[in-house]
């Protein structure tokens, strides 16, 4: 870096370190300070240090669009000093004071602002890839809209700290203080939060897809939309978090914290008609569910997984018409009426109950086909010979369903139908109760 000299200070830099030396308030926008070294001897003999800050005194300085690329102003006093619209790429402002600064709309890439002390200090909009904030002050910032790629806030105090709609891929958050910071809408794909506090955090809406939260303490959030797809999220505690609508497709949780109720019914995905990735999502889900031992969150996941894949299968479906493939017709038509059957007759092997309701319902769709066909004859007594009665009609098709072989009741059916319609109900009565004892031993187990 070239070194500067009372000698060679432009003239409109000289005005400044003048004004500065008496006293009076600065008003140069458009000031060029590229390549300036504040630290230097040189500029000290012009301009004494900021009794707090050991720097430059330019508080309340009005340094709009200023050009300041390659500056070095660590330490300097910047206390509500404007830098909007400023060009500073790769500035330094190491342990300078931006407490309630206005550096709005400013192009300040790959600057360094490690431990400043910067409340309410205002990057709105402002261009800030690559720069690096470790262990920076800055309470209430706002940072709203700003683009962070790359940033660095490592160990920052962030409390109340505003970045909705900010756009900040593989930024870095590890161990920094967020406490009840607005994170609302913000792009924060492949984040690094590990270590993070976000106790009473808003990323309502936010992308962090692939964002790393190890360790992070979350009591409290607002994830409600967030798209958590491909993030870590193993073994954190989002009991207390909003969920409503999250996404989770391809998340990795396993003794994650949380609930059913927590979700508002649904994942994003299903709300957004994705089927596809809301079965991903309720798969790890249920994943998560059981490596706790919460087992009826997991049976819903699992059957909200299974009818997500029906619903998809009906979206491939309508596809196909649309396109004319009937082969596809056919096989994702397929694929969604057996689900539907499958959904109906059992819950996707999860409900005793409709088992039982498909029992009842078949012993008396039985009971009247065999009265259709007048095949069951009283075999002795006063009355035998063909019956219609629906004592009978139900008690031979009730006992039949139930039993590997025909009942002994004084019935007996005759002719080729009757017997056909007798060997079908007991097959579809030794599946039922295969599937019966099944899904009961699941939840003996459980």
């Amino acid at each position: 870096m070239d070194q500067v000299t009372p000698r060679d200070v432009e003239p409109r830099l000289r005005g400044l370190l003048d004004l500065i030396a008496a006293g009076t308030p600065v008003r140069e926008p458009g000031l060029d300070l590229a390549h300036v070294d504040a630290s230097s001897t040189a500029l000290a003999t012009v301009a004494p240090a900021d009794a707090e800050s050991g720097g430059l005194p330019l508080a309340g300085a009005d340094l709009s669009r200023a050009r300041m690329e390659e500056a070095d102003l660590s330490g300097a006093n910047l206390r509500r000093a404007s830098l909007t619209g400023a060009v500073g790429r790769s500035t330094r402002f190491i342990g300078a004071i931006l407490e309630e600064a206005d550096l709005s709309e400013a192009d300040l890439s790959g600057a360094d602002f490690s431990g400043i002390v910067a409340g309410q200090v205002r990057f709105a909009e402002a261009m800030l890839e690559d720069a690096r904030f470790g262990q920076a002050a800055m309470r209430f910032a706002d940072l709203s809209g700003a683009l962070l790629d790359g940033a660095n806030f490592a160990e920052a105090d962030l409390w109340g700290a505003n970045f909705s709609g900010a756009d900040a891929d593989d930024t870095v958050f590890r161990d920094a203080r967020l406490d009840e910071a607005k994170l609302a809408d913000a792009n924060l794909t492949h984040a690094d939060f590990e270590g993070a506090s976000l106790t009473k955090a808003s990323l309502a809406g936010s992308r962090l897809r692939g964002a790393k939260f190890t360790g992070a303490k979350l009591d409290g959030a607002d994830l409600s939309g967030a798209d958590l797809s491909d993030t870590d999220l193993v073994r954190l505690n989002l009991a207390t978090c909003r969920l409503r609508h999250a996404r989770f497709a391809g998340a990795w949780l396993n003794g994650t914290r949380m609930s059913v109720e927590q979700l508002g019914g649904a994942v994003g995905e299903e709300v957004a008609g994705a089927y596809e990735l809301a079965q991903a999502s309720y798969l790890a889900l249920e994943q998560n569910w059981k490596s706790i031992g919460s087992h009826d969150a997991a049976s819903w996941a699992y059957k909200r997984g299974r009818r997500m894949g029906r619903f998809h299968a009906g979206q491939q479906a309508r596809a196909a018409w649309d396109r004319r493939d009937w082969a596809g017709v056919l096989g994702y038509g397929y694929r969604w009426s057996a689900d539907r059957f499958v959904e109906w007759l059992c819950d996707y092997g999860e409900s005793l109950s409709r088992i039982a309701r498909a029992f009842a319902l078949l012993i008396v769709v039985f009971a009247g086909l065999y009265g259709l066909t007048g095949g069951l004859y009283v075999t002795e007594g006063p009355e035998a010979g063909p019956t219609y009665n629906p004592i009978d009609l139900m008690s031979y098709s009730a006992l039949n369903m139930m039993t590997a072989n025909p009942p002994e009741i004084g019935l007996k059916p005759t002719g080729r139908v009757t017997n056909l319609l007798v060997g079908l109900e007991g097959a579809v009565g030794i599946i039922l109760m295969g599937l019966y004892g099944f899904v009961l031993g699941n939840r003996l187990r459980r």
